[in-house]
């Protein structure tokens, strides 16, 4: 159990690291779709389902790597993808609905500031309730 703990400490940290640094880049740099105006998109995601969604693509971002790490490597592609279609079948999105919410929200920096400190509020609230259980 000790063991256990000391893992999922461990876990979080690199998480913290990773959402503070990396993944905001990660993901505004791999967007293909430029949008030319601030037009919503009809099929937009509403601020707090996507928010979650970002919640959860943030927390997958570490196993993603974790695994891409004990296959030295290898697949990652395939791995990246099925992590990602676990999160669009779970919140009942399409990639493209998802791209272009992404879009949309990476060009209002207000909103996207909401969202990114709602979602590190839920990655230090997840922190604490896993501390207080040690």
């Amino acid at each position: 159990m000790k063991e256990k703990t000391e893992v999922m400490t461990k876990i979080f940290s690199r998480i913290t690291i990773i959402l503070l640094f990396i993944i905001p880049i990660f993901i505004s740099s791999c967007t293909e779709y430029v949008p030319k105006t601030n037009i919503v998109p009809e099929d937009l995601i509403q601020q707090e389902e996507f928010t979650n969604i970002m919640f959860d693509v943030r927390l997958t971002e570490v196993i993603i790597r974790q695994d891409i790490t004990k296959n030295g490597g290898k697949h990652a592609d395939s791995i990246s993808e099925q992590y990602y279609n676990f999160i669009f079948d779970k919140h009942d999105v399409s990639v493209d609905q998802f791209q272009k919410s992404l879009d949309f929200y990476t060009n209002s920096p207000m909103i996207y500031d909401e969202i990114n400190n709602s979602i590190s509020d839920s990655l230090t609230n997840l922190k604490a309730k896993i501390k207080t259980k040690e």
